[in-house]
C-alpha cells in the first residue's frame, strides 16, 4: 500500500512538472502595431477599426503588444526601415472591390529579424460585416498569423455569412422593451411596448424613436428611427455652430441593429460626423446592452 501510494504521488508531482514546463515554454510575442492602410474609408471610421484590431491584439494573453500609430489610417505600408528587430509588425490593409461591391481586408506581419512577411486575405460583403466579425474569430485569426500556422499563412478566405453575428430570434418589439445603454454621448434608450420608445442624451437632450422589425424570425433586423424634428443637442459630437446648422434640415438619425442575444444589439448608426468644422453623413458601429 505504501509504494502504491508513492507512486501515485510521483505520477501526481510528475504531471504537474509536465503542466508547468508547457506554461512556461508557451511563446510570447513582442508586436508593433502600426494600424491600418487606407484611402477608401474617413478618418473617423479608421480610427474605430484601427482601435478594433488593436484591442484585439492587445486581448491575446501572450501578446505584449506597443502602439506605434501616429494617425487614424496611413496612405500606404508603413516604412520597413522603421521596424524593429527582434519584434514581429502587424498592419492591416483595408481596400474596397467597387466591382463586386466587398470589402477586402488583408493582415500582415513583418519579422524583421529573419526577413520574412506573412499575410492573410478575408473577405467581407460589407464594411458593417467586416466590424462586426465575431471578437473570437478575430482574435483568432490573428494569433494563427503572428504565430505562423500553416493553415492560416497566405491563405484567401472568403467570408461572408459565417462574418455576421447570429441573431437571436424574436418576434416582435414587445420582447426588447426595456432600458438600453452603449454610446458615449447617450445616458440611455428606452423602448417602450408598441414600437415606440425615446433616447436621454448626456447633454439632457432627448428624442422620440421608433422600432421596427424587418426579416424572418430567426435572422431580424432591427430598425430604430428618430421621430420627430431634430435637435443640435443630437449632435454632441459636432461643434455647436454646425450643429446649429445640421439640424435645420439634417434626415432622421437611424440604427441598423442586430439581436445577437437577449441582451445586445449590435450595428451601425446612421447619423452626422464632424468634417473640420463642418459636417458629414456618415455610419458608426455601435452596440447596446439591455439593462433592465
Amino acid at each position: 500500500m505504501k509504494n502504491t501510494r508513492i507512486v501515485s504521488k510521483k505520477s501526481i508531482l510528475s504531471a504537474i512538472l509536465l503542466i508547468f514546463t508547457a506554461v512556461l515554454s508557451a511563446q510570447s510575442y513582442n508586436i508593433d502595431y502600426y494600424g491600418i492602410v487606407s484611402t477608401e474609408i474617413d478618418a473617423n471610421m479608421s480610427k474605430m477599426t484601427s482601435d478594433l484590431y488593436f484591442t484585439q491584439l492587445s486581448e491575446i494573453n501572450n501578446f505584449s503588444v506597443s502602439d506605434k500609430r501616429t494617425t487614424p489610417n496611413l496612405s500606404e505600408r508603413p516604412d520597413a526601415s522603421e521596424f524593429a528587430e527582434g519584434k514581429l509588425s502587424f498592419f492591416t490593409l483595408i481596400t474596397k472591390d467597387t466591382n463586386a461591391d466587398k470589402w477586402i481586408t488583408t493582415y500582415y506581419v513583418v519579422d524583421k529579424t529573419k526577413n520574412e512577411e506573412h499575410s492573410k486575405r478575408k473577405i467581407y460583403d460589407s464594411f458593417y460585416k467586416l466590424l462586426m466579425e465575431p471578437k473570437d474569430v478575430l482574435k483568432d485569426t490573428i494569433k494563427q498569423l503572428i504565430e505562423n500556422d500553416n493553415a492560416a499563412t497566405g491563405i484567401s478566405t472568403s467570408i461572408q455569412e459565417s462574418s455576421t453575428p447570429k441573431s437571436a430570434k424574436i418576434a416582435s418589439t414587445e420582447e426588447l422593451s426595456g432600458t438600453w445603454s452603449g454610446e458615449d454621448s447617450i445616458n440611455k434608450i428606452v423602448i417602450m411596448r408598441g414600437g415606440r420608445g425615446f433616447v436621454i442624451f448626456n447633454n439632457g437632450a432627448s428624442m422620440n424613436i421608433t422600432v421596427e422589425l424587418s426579416g424572418s424570425e430567426s435572422n431580424r433586423t432591427v430598425t430604430v428611427i428618430q421621430k420627430g424634428n431634430s435637435n443640435a443637442s443630437f449632435y454632441p459630437d459636432l461643434k455647436r455652430t454646425a450643429a446649429l446648422s445640421a439640424a435645420v434640415s439634417a434626415a432622421p438619425i437611424k440604427w441598423t441593429l442586430t439581436l445577437t442575444d437577449t441582451n445586445t444589439l449590435k450595428g451601425i448608426k446612421n447619423t452626422l460626423l464632424p468634417d473640420g468644422d463642418d459636417y458629414k453623413e456618415g455610419t458608426i458601429p455601435v452596440v447596446w446592452t439591455k439593462l433592465n
